[in-house]
């Protein structure tokens, strides 16, 4: 019988690492959403390293993938994300980078790639904004040594992550 929604073959899925928290759920909701529609699937787990997750798409490659799902390790190398898409377009399949940005140049310049995420700087903003509503709600509350000055801590993601740089901001 014919895949559902025109995939012949399996739907490989890489992830920068298991141990995150966070893609462990979107981890579980994603297989499951793939379990009901029918669609073969294999998770790889890079283990937080660009070379394994770069050998594992070739593996993938080699074992007859239908389609590319790359949540990259290395989000900040352009020529990863480069090295990935040529891997892609050499095979004639069609990839998705998704929760980790990577170029929109370099994504756009294959039509078989997309992006799929948030636009970080918004949700930087967006929490930036919350905090400091809260803030202005509850300031003495939050002022606990009554000296006029908030004192805290700042929580950032991980080093050289866009995302985290630029919600950190």
């Amino acid at each position: 019988p014919a895949e559902p929604a025109g995939i012949d073959g399996e739907i490989a899925i890489f992830w920068y690492t298991f141990g995150d928290t966070y893609l462990s759920s979107v981890r579980a909701a994603m297989n499951e959403a793939l379990a009901a529609a029918g669609l073969e699937y294999h998770d790889y787990d890079a283990n937080g390293s660009q070379t394994t997750q770069s050998e594992q798409i070739q593996t993938a490659i080699t074992k007859g993938a239908a389609v590319l799902v790359v949540n990259i390790v290395d989000a900040s190398s352009d020529d990863a994300t480069q090295a990935i898409l040529d891997m892609a377009k050499n095979a004639g399949l069609p990839i998705v980078f998704f929760n980790r940005s990577v170029s929109e140049d370099l994504v756009s310049a294959y039509d078989k790639a997309a992006y799929v995420g948030t636009d970080y700087t918004m949700a930087g903003h967006m929490q930036g904004e919350m905090i400091g509503n809260y803030l202005m709600d509850n300031y003495d509350t939050v002022d606990i040594n009554g000296d006029g000055t908030i004192s805290y801590v700042m929580f950032k993601g991980q080093e050289g992550n866009m995302e985290a740089d630029a919600r950190t901001q």
